[in-house]
């Protein structure tokens, strides 16, 4: 991976390139207000909700978020959408989400892209993949602390191309599975220290750029840009994350508008309505002229999920130790002076981020802690 040279904090592995400042273009109302996937076509904007929803894709004005067309999934059912895709001739919806690491019945659908955008179709009989992970043998369910889960995937090639949403290592596998119906095993290809979990994928045919959105465990929201592979070799190329200038969201889809413009969406919580969002994601302004070496990440928590203690691990020197909750507030603080054990007793079951402080370089990990 060729990183960029700019001036920003080191985190866990590899540089930040510069933020991105995004323009809000339009609320998202019921029934559009858990949006999870986006998708372009000619111009239009289309959009789907999550889990509990219903199993339709609805056109949206992006500039004042109001339903222009719903077209419903006649026979196929929403346990949880999480991506919307198209591969020009097909269009592709995941049923995907798997925040327990337990589905046995993951599954994408099907149908023909020129019934989306013949305006008379208000309904489509789609076909089904079905799948599972080929390396995925452990399906005990584990509430956010599993790493199969997904909720991001591109279509290209005859192929479908799933990034993973790593709860436990804040990674994303890249797993590969054909586009056709059937039963199918997605093999493991690569992977991407994306330093917090990845929500959504989109791929520009004309400049081949792949982004990719997400946000960390505080909801801080981020995008990966992706350029410059060979092949499927989406990790291989040049990789820039930009930080996404929102404060705590939960950003959850994005889809190229036009080359280096993308549509992002929000869904609503704790800080916030949902929103349409419009932002520049070119190429970082400073290149190196030559690669920079990806810092490993060192350290480790053991064990994770964790219950009474844990140790952290690969450490050397004074380490400032911060865990911080699901809202960015800090819960706890220690000082290391060597790999040592921390106890987390006192702290309630949940996911946290823990940030490991040495001088200004900063890592930050996930801990799940179980009771």
């Amino acid at each position: 991976m060729r990183l960029f040279a700019l001036p920003v904090v080191l985190i866990s592995a590899g540089l930040f390139a510069q933020g991105i400042v995004p323009t809000m273009l339009s609320d998202l109302q019921p029934p559009i207000h858990e949006t999870s996937g986006l998708l372009v076509v000619d111009g239009q904007v289309w959009t789907h909700g999550d889990s509990d929803n219903a199993n339709s894709l609805y056109q949206i004005d992006p500039v004042t978020g109001t339903i222009l067309r719903e077209v419903v999934l006649s026979n196929g059912s929403n346990v949880d959408w999480e991506e919307v895709t198209t591969d020009g001739a097909w269009v592709f919806v995941g049923d995907i989400g798997n925040n327990l690491g337990n589905r046995t019945n993951l599954r994408i659908y099907r149908f023909p892209l020129a019934e989306l955008t013949d305006e008379q179709v208000t309904s489509v009989q789609v076909d089904t993949i079905r799948f599972a992970y080929a390396d995925q043998t452990d399906f005990t369910p584990a509430n956010q602390a599993t790493n199969w889960d997904c909720e991001a995937f591109l279509a290209m090639d005859d192929s479908l191309f799933l990034f993973t949403k790593n709860w436990v290592d804040l990674r994303t596998h890249l797993y590969i599975l054909p586009a056709s119906p059937g039963d199918h095993l997605a093999q493991r290809r690569d992977t991407l220290d994306a330093m917090g979990l990845i929500t959504g994928a989109t791929y520009d045919a004309q400049s081949g750029v792949i982004a990719l959105i997400g946000y960390t465990p505080v909801l801080t929201p981020f995008v990966w840009r992706l350029s410059d592979y060979d092949g499927h070799a989406f990790f291989d190329g040049v990789s820039a994350r930009y930080n996404v200038q929102l404060g705590l969201t939960q950003m959850e889809a994005i889809a190229w508008e036009v080359p280096d413009t993308a549509y992002l969406s929000n869904e609503s919580g704790l800080f916030g309505t949902a929103h349409l969002w419009s932002a520049f994601i070119g190429a970082p302004v400073q290149q190196a002229t030559t690669d920079i070496p990806v810092r490993d990440v060192q350290a480790a928590l053991r064990p994770n999920p964790a219950n009474a203690e844990v140790r952290i691990t690969g450490i050397s020197g004074q380490v400032r130790v911060r865990i911080l909750d699901e809202h960015g507030v800090e819960v706890l603080q220690r000082e290391l002076k060597a790999e040592g054990t921390i106890s987390v007793q006192a702290l309630a079951a949940g996911a946290y981020a823990v940030e490991l402080i040495n001088g200004s370089n900063v890592e930050r990990h996930r801990l799940v802690i179980v009771r």
